[in-house]
């Protein structure tokens, strides 16, 4: 069936500066110049492991790292790719992108936040592929100042406790955007605004050949309009049981601002009745949103198999 999900009305934003700071966090790698302001490398190099499967898992090791240790690096990253070799796929590299992106994330997560892992070359040797990986840490961030414009609904202060740093904290990049976009998105979808989004524009303060820095970081909030539901239908079973549904289990109505977090108790109440088959929040409730008037219709689609029609 065609779904419009209630948290995929707007692509959620993230603009930075200076290699995506915060997406590579969440497996996106930074896409800035390695040549500019070049810092000490460290080299990965990785060699085909000989009792795998040709062209599969290589084995990593680390040669020059100064911050993050060997084995935390090649742990990381072996974990993500041990799961291709035990699903005996062949090594490729996209695979070896794909942990490019989780080394980097984790740096960012430490607040090496220019942090990055970059491919060079490969070689095919009797003993496999080597491929050697240029590691740049880059200095330490600490959070300087954080602004925040565009907020109504919270206030500047309440969204710098939703996302947990002060100044002179390590600027954990898992931690910023996992308070943008997943804690401070949450509290607002407990208000109806269902298509927050953020933008964050980072400052880097760092001298020269330091090995720690200051980031300052420009927060944007765009709310969005609160959503209110406009109806709520069931697809499925007869009248008297979607009335009773209606009245007696849905904690939602016509009118009520739209609370995701009430939908999904809807429905667990629904389903610990089990006189139907179980219903998922995700999958089973059609989402329609009118934009201009700031609408959402729902629909819950009921079934009812044999077991569930016994258990009633």
């Amino acid at each position: 069936m065609s779904r419009n999900l209630p948290f995929s009305f707007q692509s959620m934003r993230l603009t930075l500066t200076l290699a995506v700071l915060l997406a590579a966090v969440a497996s996106v790698v930074a896409q800035s110049d390695i040549n500019e302001n070049p810092r000490p490398m460290a080299v990965v190099m990785a060699v085909a492991q000989s009792d795998v499967k040709e062209k599969t898992r290589p084995i990593l090791d680390v040669e020059g790292n100064k911050v993050f240790s060997k084995q935390e690096l090649t742990d990381t990253a072996n974990k993500y790719l041990d799961r291709w070799a035990m699903n005996s796929h062949e090594y490729a590299p996209r695979e070896l992108d794909y942990c490019l992106h989780i080394l980097t994330g984790l740096m960012r997560s430490r607040g090496y936040l220019q942090g990055k892992v970059n491919r060079g070359k490969v070689e095919e040797t009797e003993a496999g592929s080597r491929v050697v990986l240029a590691v740049e840490e880059g200095p330490l961030y600490r959070v300087g100042e954080m602004k925040i414009e565009g907020a109504q609904v919270f206030s500047p202060e309440q969204i710098r406790d939703t996302i947990g740093l002060k100044a002179g904290d390590v600027a954990n990049g898992e931690t910023i955007r996992e308070g943008l976009f997943e804690r401070l998105k949450s509290s607002y979808g407990k208000f109806g605004y269902i298509q927050y989004t953020a933008d964050i524009q980072p400052t880097f303060h760092v001298k020269e050949n330091a090995s720690e820095g200051v980031a300052d970081f420009d927060i944007t909030i765009d709310e969005g309009a609160q959503f209110k539901i406009r109806s709520i239908k069931f697809v499925g079973g007869d009248e008297p049981s979607r009335e009773y549904l209606r009245q007696q289990l849905l904690l939602l109505r016509a009118g009520d601002v739209f609370v995701d977090d009430l939908l999904r108790e809807s429905v667990k109440r629904i389903n610990d009745t089990h006189s139907y088959d179980p219903i998922d929040a995700d999958k089973d409730v059609d989402y329609r949103t009118d934009e201009e008037a700031a609408l959402v219709d729902l629909t819950i689609h009921l079934k009812k198999t044999g077991a569930s029609a016994a258990s009633r």
